[in-house]
């Protein structure tokens, strides 16, 4: 579990934590529907983070016999289920309320109160906010790319939408203070409720980021980095003939799982050997693949399921030389 994701998840938890508490209390004070939206919308953040928090805490564990490969993917797992607490909680809910309080003609009671408050939202999302980028950038150089483009490619979803959800939570906070702002100057509700909209929307779209970006990566999607420098690695080798079929699946945002197919050159594999090696060798390489795929059809016969199937052969030990440790050791 990366220390930085976990120090970000954190940070993010307390802060929305704070500001959930603290734009409640003004909306108590003043009716706003804005600042109810904000309140919202820090709720939704914090409900998020702890899910998030959960994902990274589950995803540690080591692989057992019913997950081979770990449990990596939890990552994703719990992100696509904030982004949908995130439509659901922050902007479905929001946006009705919105209506239906524009539709009464609610007219908040806009003190000084209110906007003290997004004051403190701004100090404290914002250091969250300052946090997660600091993070963010910190990987884009291990991973020596620039911002931009490692905003697309990304395999730590974790960091990335903390990054996203608190700029998107700023960006609430401009806007609420702009409707709160109108609707105090005005004396016209219609802004506040505007803003509340807006608000909303902004938590929709961003529902809609996150859960496009863990269900990628919960399809086995593959690292395509790593294809391409595998093959790339391998094909420069001059052991290696041709690389074939190169396959991976993203397993957590710190491994991936590589299966490849590789031709050796003849030179390789045959080099100080007579003819009459040679063609034992051959013979021993047709034997071994026959036996590879009578394996993979004797399970296909039984489970159609195992379409594909990656057998690695170990090397047979030299009964002498254990016969002989053993003798050594008694």
């Amino acid at each position: 579990m990366s220390h930085g994701s976990t120090k970000t998840v954190v940070t993010a938890i307390v802060a929305n934590a704070l500001v959930t508490t603290a734009k409640f209390f003004g909306f108590a004070v003043s009716g706003s529907s804005a600042l109810l939206a904000e309140a919202v919308h820090s709720l939704a953040d914090t409900a998020n983070q702890a899910l998030l928090y959960i994902g990274l805490r589950r995803s540690v564990r080591e692989a057992d016999t019913d997950h081979h490969f770990g449990y990596g993917q939890e990552q994703y797992f719990w992100n696509l289920v904030s982004a949908v607490t995130i439509f659901f909680l922050g902007c479905i809910y929001t946006v009705m309320h919105s209506v239906e309080q524009l539709m009464k003609n609610h007219v908040p009671e806009l003190s000084w109160i209110p906007f003290v408050i997004i004051g403190f939202a701004f100090i404290a999302e914002g250091y969250s906010l300052l946090v997660a980028l600091t993070e963010f950038k910190r990987q884009c150089r291990e991973e020596g790319k620039s911002f931009r483009v490692y905003l697309t490619e990304t395999r730590d979803p974790t960091t990335l939408a903390v990054l996203i959800e608190d700029s998107v939570a700023v960006l609430g906070l401009f806007v609420a203070v702009i409707g709160m702002s109108l609707s105090a100057w005005t004396g016209n509700a219609i802004f506040d409720g505007i803003a509340a909209i807006c608000i909303g929307l902004l938590m929709g779209g961003l529902a809609f980021f996150l859960a496009a970006m863990n269900r990628k990566y919960l399809l086995n999607h593959s690292n395509n980095e790593v294809d391409e420098i595998t093959r790339k690695v391998w094909q420069a080798d001059d052991q290696v003939q041709h690389v074939g079929r190169v396959n991976s699946i993203v397993l957590s945002p710190e491994e991936t799982l590589l299966m490849a197919e590789v031709e050796l050159r003849e030179e390789t594999l045959f080099s100080n050997m007579t003819p009459a090696e040679i063609a034992q060798a051959i013979r021993f390489m047709h034997k071994l693949d026959d036996v590879r795929r009578d394996l993979e059809n004797d399970v296909r016969r039984i489970t159609p399921v195992a379409k594909d199937i990656f057998i690695e052969f170990v090397i047979p030990k030299n009964k002498a030389e254990e016969d002989a440790k053993k003798s050594a050791e008694s």
